[in-house]
C-alpha cells in the first residue's frame, strides 16, 4: 500500500495519457491572459511541437507540469475555473458529440458516466438519483498532489458549463459540492460558476433536481448519438484492455458508493468467478484485501481533509466503532486521523 506523500492512495503513473486538446485550451487561455506561452512551455520542459503534434495525448507528468507552470506564471489561483469555463462540449471529442445528440439530460449523463474514462482516468463519475434530487459525483482514484484543486476546478467548471450549454436557462436550482475546505479564492467560485458552491463535501458532486433529467435536447439525433456512442465504446474497450486487473479493480472500488463490494460481487460485475479474479490479482502480486484497504485509506484521507468528523468518516467506511477506524488508519498511514484534518 502506498503511504508516501499525503497518503491519498495510488499515485498517477506518469505515463497515463491526457487528451492533448485540454492542454491546448490551457495555453490559449494563458495567451488570453497576456502571458508568454513559449516561456511557459520552456519552463516546464516542453515545446510547441509536443503540444501541437498529431499525437492525441500527453503524459500525465507533462500535463501536471503545464498546470503547475500556468498557476505559477499566471498568478491566478482560480485559473482552473477559468479553463473549465473555456472548455466547450465539443472539446471532448466523440463523447461531446454523443452528449449533444442525446434525447435528454438523463441519456447524456449516462453516456458521461460510462465513457468519461475515454477522456480522463483522473476522476470517475457516478450518477445517483436520491428522491427528487440527482447527484453527478466525481470519485478520485489517484493522488494528484498539488494539482488536485485546480484539476477538480477544471472538471467541475466544464461540467457546469456543458449542462448550461445543453439546457440553457432550464438548468437551475443546482449546487456544486467540493471535497476540500474553502480555498483563499472561494469567492471566485460563485462568481465564475453563477451558482451556490459548498465546500467540505465527501466527494465532488453536482446536485440538481431530478426533473431536469427528462429535459429534452434541441439537437437530439438518435442516429448520430448511436454512432458516436459506438465509437466511444470501442475506445473504452481498447483502454480497458490495456489496463491491468489491479487498475480495473481499483477503479470499480473507487466508483462504488456506500459499502464497498466483496470480491465475489466484484468478480460477478466483471463476468468472472471470484477464483479467476483472485488469480489475476495474484499474478500482479496484489490481493483484493490490499486494494480494498488502499481505497479505504484514500477515502479516509479525503474525508478528513474535507474536515468531516472522525465519527462520520468511520461510519462512511463501515466502522461501527471509531476506535477501530483510528487503529486501522494508524496502520495505513503511520499517523492519527487528526494529522490529516485542516
Amino acid at each position: 500500500m502506498d503511504t508516501t506523500g499525503t497518503g491519498q492512495g495510488q499515485c498517477v503513473d506518469d505515463r497515463t495519457p491526457m487528451p492533448v486538446n485540454y492542454v491546448r485550451n490551457l495555453l490559449e487561455l494563458i495567451e488570453d491572459f497576456g502571458l508568454d506561452t513559449d516561456r511557459l512551455l520552456a519552463r516546464v520542459g516542453l515545446d510547441a511541437a509536443a503540444v501541437y503534434s498529431p499525437e492525441p495525448a500527453l503524459r500525465f507528468d507533462q500535463f501536471r507540469r503545464v498546470m503547475e507552470g500556468a498557476r505559477a506564471m499566471g498568478g491566478d489561483p482560480a485559473i482552473g475555473l477559468a479553463l473549465g469555463r473555456q472548455l466547450t462540449v465539443t472539446a471532448h471529442g466523440l463523447l461531446g458529440y454523443a452528449a449533444i445528440s442525446s434525447a435528454d439530460l438523463g441519456e447524456a449523463l449516462e453516456l458521461l458516466e460510462r465513457y468519461f474514462r475515454t477522456r480522463t482516468r483522473l476522476c470517475l463519475p457516478r450518477l445517483r438519483v436520491d428522491g427528487p434530487w440527482v447527484r453527478f459525483c466525481l470519485a478520485e482514484p489517484y493522488d494528484l498532489g498539488d494539482i488536485r484543486v485546480p484539476y477538480l476546478e477544471v472538471v467541475t467548471a466544464a461540467l457546469v458549463g456543458g449542462l448550461r450549454y445543453l439546457l440553457g436557462d432550464r438548468f437551475r436550482d443546482a449546487t456544486l459540492i467540493l471535497p476540500y475546505p474553502a480555498p483563499a479564492h472561494a469567492d471566485r467560485y460563485a462568481a465564475v460558476l453563477d451558482m451556490p458552491v459548498v465546500f467540505g463535501g465527501e466527494v465532488a458532486a453536482l446536485r440538481f433536481p431530478a426533473a431536469l433529467m427528462r429535459e429534452p435536447f434541441a439537437l437530439s439525433d438518435p442516429a448520430s448519438r448511436r454512432m458516436a456512442a459506438q465509437k466511444c465504446e470501442e475506445e473504452l474497450q481498447r483502454l480497458e484492455a490495456d489496463q491491468d486487473w489491479a487498475s480495473r479493480v481499483r477503479a470499480r472500488l473507487m466508483q462504488a458508493e456506500g459499502m464497498l463490494p466483496s470480491l465475489e460481487q466484484l468478480a460477478t460485475s466483471f463476468h468472472l468467478t471470484s477464483r479467476t479474479l483472485r488469480r489475476h490479482l495474484a499474478a500482479l502480486g496484489v490481493s483484493y484485501r490490499h486494494l480494498l484497504e488502499e481505497v479505504r485509506m484514500a477515502r479516509a484521507v479525503r474525508y478528513l481533509q474535507a474536515n468531516l468528523p472522525v465519527q462520520k468518516v468511520a461510519d462512511l467506511l463501515g466502522y461501527a466503532d471509531p476506535s477501530n477506524f483510528t487503529r486501522a488508519f494508524r496502520r495505513w498511514t503511520g499517523h492519527p486521523p487528526s494529522f490529516y484534518r485542516h
